[in-house]
């Protein structure tokens, strides 16, 4: 799909293969997942040919940043993930003029929405670079809304674990889940916001001459946003891990306190199986089978086979 934002007056629209082109002049174009019909139409807007997905996913310095002329190419290898949040990990591209911004992008992004809208209100961005920076921005606001989500979510389960209730148990494996996807969403936050500090760094120490102070200092305003959330990704990390172990090490106490509930079961048991064993050989010596009361004092004595170790364990104080 390739959306184009125009500005005077503030719009967006959605191109269509034979679709005249825009009456305004274009400020943004926004690819996603592109064919080959809407690439070829935003390079013949761009005057620039654009970079393959290839391409935007090379991990290499010179393949992700570099300048041509004035032309800016900056690609972020690990953004968002496809398929709702359950698939791979997809790149982000920008290819940014003083006249014209080109993403490409191959996922869904929360953040590209809120600047979508923003386009199209009174108060849009003028200019490429004002988009790119508002896109930015919102990249970064929206990484740090994930990582406030992610911290209460870590709360709550935290609680749940460490509740001394009698279904805590039946939460552990549920919670293996649940830790799993926060850690999942920590690496994915934790990835983009490298790419994404990577491209400001670059802007602020090799911006050409067509970006003004005023933007530059707006991104190391973000660069230092963006530090402040790495040092908060540690302490999610650092808290996911931590309750990781105290899951895996309930989850241990629970198979422990089986073992032992079987272990006494079987040694409680020995004493009225070795006798019942003994008097049920039927050999005609057996004086007992003569006794008049000799059945119960069997039973009788087979219950106080049971009972001593039982009270010998709770002495122990074994459960």
């Amino acid at each position: 799909m390739l959306t184009i934002h125009t500005t005077h007056p503030a719009a967006c629209s959605v191109w269509k293969p034979g679709a005249a082109a825009p009456s305004d002049t274009p400020v943004w174009l926004d690819l996603l997942d592109p064919d080959a019909a809407e690439r070829g139409h935003a390079e013949s807007l761009l005057g620039a040919k654009l970079p393959q997905r290839e391409q935007i996913s090379a991990i290499e310095l010179s393949s992700r940043l570099h300048a041509d002329n004035e032309i800016l190419r900056l690609n972020v290898p690990a953004f968002a993930r496809a398929e709702a949040g359950r698939g791979a990990m997809t790149p982000l591209g920008f290819v940014l003029t003083p006249k014209l911004l080109v993403s490409i992008r191959y996922a869904e992004s929360l953040a590209f929405a809120h600047t979508s809208k923003l386009a199209t209100a009174a108060d849009a961005p003028n200019g490429s670079i004002e988009t790119f920076i508002a896109l930015i921005e919102a990249i970064v606001n929206v990484a740090a809304d994930r990582m406030e989500e992610t911290s209460g979510e870590m709360s709550k389960l935290s609680r749940a674990v460490f509740a001394d209730e009698r279904g805590q148990r039946g939460l552990l494996r549920g919670t293996l889940f649940k830790v799993g996807a926060m850690q999942r969403q920590i690496v994915q936050l934790r990835a983009a916001m490298l790419g994404v500090s990577r491209v400001i760094a670059y802007l602020c120490e090799s911006a050409p001459n067509w970006i003004d102070k005023k933007h530059l200092q707006r991104l190391k305003t973000m660069q230092t946003d963006i530090g402040s959330l790495n040092e908060f990704d540690q302490q999610l990390s650092d808290r996911l891990q931590f309750l990781l172990d105290a899951v895996l090490g309930f989850i241990n106490n629970n198979q422990n306190d089986i073992m032992k509930v079987l272990t006494i079961v079987s040694v409680v048991t020995i004493g009225p199986m070795t006798l019942a064993g003994i008097w049920g050989m039927n050999f005609k010596s057996i004086a007992e089978y003569d006794w008049p009361h000799g059945y119960a004092m069997a039973l009788a004595a087979m219950t106080v086979s049971v009972i001593v170790p039982l009270v010998i364990f709770k002495w122990k104080k074994w459960f």
